[in-house]
């Protein structure tokens, strides 16, 4: 009767040990981690022969020798420790049980990268849901394929199509073709409007309402109030404004000459408060100087095209050099010194890469030149017998 009652108390604890999804005794010193099923366990401390500290993830335990405790959602068993003193690496034997892999903490964890599906944390037992969208929803970031831009936002354009109408972007300024047809759906194409052609609700720039030009310039669809008809006629030589012809053109196209305070590299000027770190336009302020070998280095320069720390005289005042694929006229003015002919400046990852192919070509080549001389001493061994 004892033993059936004692299998009886033993068969729940049974049940539950055999409710996991990995298993696993190890051996671990303070500090070190094992990974089972996603869990981080750690053996955080050993204060003594009986007694140890256990994180799980970001929970943890003190447990005593010989005890089971459950830390969110892991069965740790301490078998045995190796205390040797506080100076010392201490060691601990522990069983794993890892009831539940943690999978999340809030749903942008378990993005799945499919716009096709709604990813859901359920923080009650930290597991992920990626539902499939089979409806026409606003603003999901997806466009279910029977859906269209009258019933689902998202769909902002037609990925294929067999008619041109299918193709409309709402966009005056471009034109909407299909290059499918019938029965064979392809690919939706917006070229952007430049010939003056009138009737088609649109002013390209360059374009003008004026009879007499007619076959070249003139465009009905201009306003004849339009101030200007591209960008090149609003520059007004100060290099702190974006300078734009503004306007559709069929009410009125006139100049603008923005401030410009946006720290963008390469259009000749530094907004206040950007530094060289996002805008290679800016320059060594007048506080500031570079500690060089036996001198320091100041705003100004004297000789055009000399290097020193980084940096490039031009037109009297130092520059810092410019990154990969940056604009540039002269091979000094980049950080790997040399511009290209297309007005770039050469990336250190393409001089990498070249020399990447550089040895993998000199490797190939002696590995053939090595096969040849092999075949050509074989011929002639053979050719004596």
């Amino acid at each position: 009767m004892r033993k059936v009652l004692f299998i009886l108390l033993l068969l729940p604890t049974s049940l539950a040990a055999a409710d996991y999804i990995a298993y696993d005794q190890v051996t671990i010193g303070e500090g070190e981690s094992v990974i089972l099923a996603g869990r981080n366990i750690t053996l955080l401390d050993v204060f003594s022969n009986t007694q140890i500290r256990v994180g799980v993830d970001e929970a943890w335990r003190i447990m005593n020798i010989n005890e089971t405790k459950s830390i969110d959602k892991v069965n740790i068993t301490v078998n045995a420790t190796l205390y040797v003193s506080d100076n010392k690496v201490n060691y601990a034997t522990v069983l794993i049980h890892v009831l539940q892999r943690l999978e999340c903490n809030v749903d942008i964890d378990c993005d799945d990268q499919i716009d096709s599906t709604i990813d859901t944390c359920i923080t009650s037992i930290d597991k992920c849901t990626h539902e499939t969208i089979l409806s026409c929803t606003d603003n999901d970031g997806y466009c279910p394929s029977f859906c269209s831009r009258d019933s689902d936002s998202d769909c902002v354009i037609q990925d294929t199509c067999e008619l041109d109408k299918e193709c409309d972007d709402d966009d005056p300024g471009t034109k909407d073709t299909c290059d499918g047809s019938y029965n064979q759906r392809d690919l939706c194409r917006h070229t952007p409007i430049t010939e003056c052609k009138s009737g088609d609700y649109f002013c390209p720039l360059g374009c003008k309402n004026e009879p007499s030009l007619f076959g070249t310039l003139h465009d009905s669809d201009c306003s004849v109030n339009n101030t200007c008809l591209q960008h090149s006629d609003c520059i007004d030589n100060n290099e702190a404004t974006i300078d734009l012809c503004s306007g559709d053109g069929t009410v009125v196209r006139v100049c603008t000459n923005e401030l410009t305070v946006q720290c963008s590299a390469g259009d000749d000027y530094c907004p206040e408060g950007c530094t060289n770190v996002e805008d290679w336009d800016c320059f060594v302020g007048e506080s500031e100087v570079f500690e060089v070998v036996s001198s320091t280095q100041t705003k100004s320069c004297t000789i055009e095209g000399e290097i020193v720390n980084n940096t490039f005289c031009q037109n009297g005042i130092w520059k810092y050099q410019r990154a990969g694929s940056a604009s540039c006229s002269e091979d000094y003015q980049c950080q790997t010194g040399v511009c290209r002919e297309a007005g770039s400046c050469l990336a250190k990852e393409e001089i990498s890469n070249q020399r990447k192919t550089l040895i993998t070509s000199m490797v190939i080549a002696g590995f053939l030149a090595l096969i040849g001389t092999y075949l050509f001493y074989l011929f002639r061994i053979k050719s004596k017998l």
